[in-house]
């Protein structure tokens, strides 16, 4: 029929995540119709009971990363039906949370969660396998599997970043992400300080108007992609990198560190450099707690 326009179709869905993602698509309340004005929701887990993924895709949001071979094969078929993928949030970028299990076997978390734990009742020490779809050996970002067209760091994104990054796609632009850090966001004063220890967010009583990081509290605002604001930092709670590495950064741990390493000055006091990092209770899941399956170095590696 002549004059009529095809709807795009958009499609979401869901691998190992905690649907946040969605729930920040949500969010965007009135502009999520103006935003499918033009559009039509073919596939969406949280929206529409959706069982079969349609054919001739336009552009496909994917929240989470891989965790067993149900993500990959559900990231294959999508890859092959849609002209666009684009994947949202920091578990389908860089593994998430999620990653962090990488710091152990598959055996050892399935005996953690089914077993040992104090709450569960399994004399028999069964672990379920029936009808559960297996776990691949490590958690794995999308663009391990699939290639993936556009990302979109966050935990969860901004729902305003969601928004701008699907009208310009709808639009034949490139989305644009900040390629600053975060602490160029930040309002906190820097005074470039020197500091000799690390501390816990809960210890202590940081000054209000100075940078966290300079009064010894962990914040990685070095590390991370600007974007959200530094609405943590504002309200006195340091970074915790939920968005990612910045820029073209390959590592947000090795980046933190580094930063660390400028403003602590071993030769000042003459301290032990040894001491700063004793004085971090937990380097992974501080500085990787986000981004592990996608470092340089994704998984714990076995010396004998």
């Amino acid at each position: 029929m002549k004059g009529v326009v095809r709807l795009v179709k958009i499609a979401t869905t869901w691998l190992c995540c905690c649907s946040g993602c969605h729930v920040s698509v949500l969010d965007l309340h009135e502009r999520l119709l103006d935003l499918l004005g033009d559009a039509e929701l073919v596939h969406c887990p949280v929206l529409m009971d959706t069982k079969e993924i349609p054919e001739d895709v336009d552009v496909v949001l994917i929240e989470g990363g891989i965790r067993n071979e149900e993500n990959v094969e559900v990231a294959e078929e999508f890859r092959e039906r849609a002209e666009i993928v684009v994947a949202v949030g920091t578990c389908a970028c860089y593994g998430g949370v999620p990653g962090l299990a990488n710091l152990y076997s598959n055996e050892e978390l399935l005996r953690t969660v089914y077993v040992e734990t104090a709450s569960t009742e399994n004399e028999d020490g069964v672990i379920p396998s029936e009808d559960v779809p297996e776990l691949t050996w490590r958690v794995r970002p999308l663009s391990d599997v699939i290639d993936v067209d556009y990302e979109l760091p966050g935990c969860p994104p901004e729902p305003d970043l969601i928004a701008d990054a699907v009208t310009a796609i709808l639009d034949g632009r490139e989305p644009e992400l900040s390629t600053t850090n975060l602490c160029e966001e930040c309002p906190r004063k820097k005074e470039e300080t020197v500091i000799h220890e690390i501390r816990r967010p809960v210890e202590g009583e940081p000054d209000p108007d100075r940078c966290l990081l300079e009064q010894g509290y962990p914040c990685m605002g070095p590390a991370t992609r600007a974007g959200c604001g530094a609405r943590c930092p504002e309200a006195g709670v340091p970074c915790a990198g939920c968005a990612g590495p910045a820029g073209e950064i390959p590592d947000q741990g090795a980046e933190m560190m580094s930063a660390i390493a400028s403003i602590f000055r071993a030769d000042v006091d003459d301290v032990d450099p040894s001491e700063l990092v004793e004085s971090v209770p937990d380097v992974v899941g501080w500085f990787y707690r986000f981004t592990l399956a996608g470092s340089l170095m994704p998984f714990r590696v076995d010396r004998e």
